[in-house]
């Protein structure tokens, strides 16, 4: 079964029909104009102060929820002695719903069974406990009420759409209610069963997160003559209870209904009965595991801020960080699909970014840094809303001219407070992948060599596809090295806008030529003459180049 598009790529077909053509990216206009701001430091995520009462409350929520859907699917069996069979996926406390199903006991007695399982919200916890893998609790209904009739765990492999993290929000929210009631109701118009016969349905309905998306009927079978039944008033409630368990889940998904019904003469209603609710496996999703797992990671802690109704804190800190954006932002194009579509507002961006994996993850990070900190806010608002919540008109059309700044900036000569940023990522970034380096490059005064961009940051709008910031263009010089170096690029100015990109990868390669004997080395003052020389050849290279220009 394929799954159908998820929300953002629904988005991105109505910006696709909205505008043919991005323009010429002239900026968000006067009124949707965003102020220039100094750019802000980064806040850690809400999960990163999380504290452990939190996490507990959270759990606490969890067994509520998963206690409260069960009660809602068991509220309407009106049969003594019949179990069902409730399937999680737990882990850490969080718990997400993969199946349940009603036994074929049953006394026939219709009886009343109002009471639920004793203290079983305050006991969950303690069953659940930080272990991972299946649990499948059977109830039984006896006299007037439920009791838990067995409790199990086994080991299983945790299925995609299956929480890690506990979420601490009560209730299920009326739009959701609602929606599962829309599609019930629109599954059972028209349903019929034979009178004194029996019928069979089996329905498919498609989620992605908590949203119900839609629905179909797969298969429907009768018995019987040709007089009809009409189905009971109940079945609409009995399949939105049978839904609603489901929609705690993460990412797009299918859950399968298999309904029977049976019509007696005597009454003026068929009885339907769910009997069976399951999850079918989704699809795959395409592009590396890493980067698969570290996706879904990052979504649903994003998405739990939302369902935790935080909204205000996710939008100011629950992806403020770059690196987490950006790994966030690339994992949902790659897993999601949609780069054809994505083309179509930022024809020049798409290419970059459907290299995928940790290549278009840290080139997008660099990318962020040249973005104003109120521009970057919105962009992470727009696509969080987008990602679980879907965009108005109006959103739509801001989203449209953020992707035109974003295109515009690509051939933007970064600002000063822009390399300010990057310099400090990049000497960040170089010593924690060279641990030994930065023990061993330290001068006189204790303090690391300065990091070299081999392309400078002067220059990064002329090779906007490369990570200014990447590995490869990076490399530790001691001061005086460094000085040397950017008396090369200094002698390379007057170029000014002559200069191509490919004009500026030859000076990249002179000082490459020239100077790559103190990279990432330790500088011995003794090769200072040898350093002077090097200058000068870069310097004559440099004056031979110049010359070449129109």
């Amino acid at each position: 079964m394929t799954v159908r598009p998820t929300a953002w790529i629904s988005l991105l077909v109505l910006l696709l029909q909205a505008c043919t053509t991005v323009g010429s990216a002239g900026g968000l206009g006067r009124e949707d104009a965003l102020p220039d701001e100094e750019a802000a430091g980064e806040l850690p995520p809400p999960w990163e102060t999380r504290g452990r009462e939190q996490d507990e409350e959270a759990i606490r929520a969890e067994a509520a929820a998963a206690s409260t859907g069960m009660r809602g699917v068991a509220s309407l069996v009106d049969e003594a002695g019949v179990e069902l069979a409730f399937r999680f996926w737990a882990q850490d406390g969080a718990l997400t719903l993969l199946s349940w199903k009603r036994g074929t006991g049953g006394t026939g007695r219709s009886e009343s069974m109002d009471s639920w399982v004793p203290g079983l919200d305050a006991s969950l916890p303690l069953y659940v406990g930080t272990r991972m893998g299946e649990v499948v609790l059977t109830v039984r209904g006896e006299g007037q009420g439920w009791r838990l009739n067995s409790f199990t765990w086994r080991d299983g492999t945790r299925p995609l759409e299956a929480k890690t993290l506990p979420v601490r929000r009560m209730g299920m929210p009326a739009e959701v209610v609602a929606r599962a009631h829309a599609v019930a109701s629109r599954l059972t118009h028209g349903l019929r069963v034979p009178e004194g016969g029996r019928a069979a349905l089996l329905v498919e309905v498609m989620l992605d997160d908590d949203q119900i998306l839609d629905a179909e009927t797969v298969r429907y079978e009768s018995r019987g003559d040709s007089s009809i039944g009409v189905a009971s008033p109940s079945l609409v409630v009995q399949i939105t209870q049978a839904l609603l368990p489901f929609t705690q889940g993460v990412g797009p998904r299918t859950v399968r209904l298999r309904l029977e019904a049976e019509h007696r003469r005597a009454e003026s209603h068929a009885r339907w009965h769910v009997l069976e609710a399951e999850t079918l496996r989704p699809d795959v999703p395409p592009g590396p595991p890493s980067l698969i797992a570290e996706h879904y990671a990052l979504y649903e802690r994003i998405l739990r801020e939302w369902r935790e109704e935080t909204v205000a804190t996710a939008q100011q800190a629950g992806i403020a960080s770059a690196e987490f954006l950006a790994t966030w932002f690339i994992g949902s194009l790659a897993l999601r699909g949609g780069f054809a579509l994505f083309e179509a507002v930022a024809p020049r961006l798409a290419p970059i970014l459907a290299r995928g994996g940790s290549e278009a993850v840290a080139w997008f990070r660099s990318f962020l840094v040249r973005i104003r900190p109120r521009e970057r806010e919105t962009f992470q608002r727009l696509w969080a809303k987008a990602q679980t919540q879907g965009l108005s008109a109006a959103e739509k059309t801001r989203f449209r001219k953020l992707m035109a700044r974003f295109e515009e900036l690509l051939d933007t000569k970064l600002d000063e407070e822009a390399r300010k940023l990057l310099r400090r990522q990049a000497n960040t970034d170089f010593y924690k992948l060279r641990p030994d380096l930065a023990k061993t490059l330290v001068d006189a005064a204790g303090s690391k060599y300065p990091v070299h961009h081999r392309i400078p940051l002067e220059h990064a709008h002329r090779l906007p596809e490369m990570n200014i910031n990447g590995s490869a263009n990076l490399k530790a010089l001691h001061s005086t090295v460094h000085e040397r170096v950017n008396n090369v690029w200094t002698a390379f100015r007057p170029a000014g806008s002559k200069a191509s990109g490919g004009d500026v990868r030859q000076v990249a390669d002179i000082v490459d030529r020239h100077f790559q004997r103190w990279y990432d080395t330790v500088y011995e003052q003794a090769s200072e003459t040898a350093l002077e020389e090097a200058e000068k050849a870069a310097l004559r290279e440099v004056r031979i180049l110049l010359a070449r220009l129109p």
